[in-house]
């Protein structure tokens, strides 16, 4: 039986690849040995474009009281993609990461601190509050 190192199967791989690439389509394979082989074969042939930065800041903060802040910073800040992901933190509770993605690395870095300076403007108004 061949591998997926095998020259049989590099040949079966890379005929499949032709009929899917004809499609403009890669599809890659579940199985990580024939996946390596699928994958050695097209990644020469990917068009690379601009790099996308992405940063991840976790708020400890819940998506709802820091939403409308978040979509401000996001307006003031077009070339960078603002998304927030809620989660359950079994030691805190209701927990939000923010990931912002950007192809320009400097303005990624403006809108990053802009973020982190609004966490910590709502942390400290939490704290007075509590």
């Amino acid at each position: 039986m061949p591998t997926a190192n095998s020259s049989a199967s590099k040949e079966a791989v890379t005929a499949a690849l032709l009929v899917i690439a004809s499609k403009s389509c890669p599809v890659m394979a579940g199985v990580p040995s024939i996946m390596q082989a699928m994958l050695d074969e097209v990644a020469p042939k990917l068009k690379i474009g601009v790099r996308m930065f992405s940063e991840t800041v976790r708020a400890d903060a819940r998506e709802g009281d820091i939403g409308m802040q978040l979509g401000e910073i996001a307006k003031a800040n077009p070339g960078v993609a603002i998304r927030s992901y809620p989660f359950f933190d079994p030691q805190h509770g209701p927990n939000t990461n923010v990931v912002l993605r950007a192809r320009d690395a400097q303005k990624l870095a403006q809108a990053k601190r802009e973020v982190e300076e609004m966490l910590e403007r709502a942390r400290r108004a939490q704290s007075k509050s509590a």
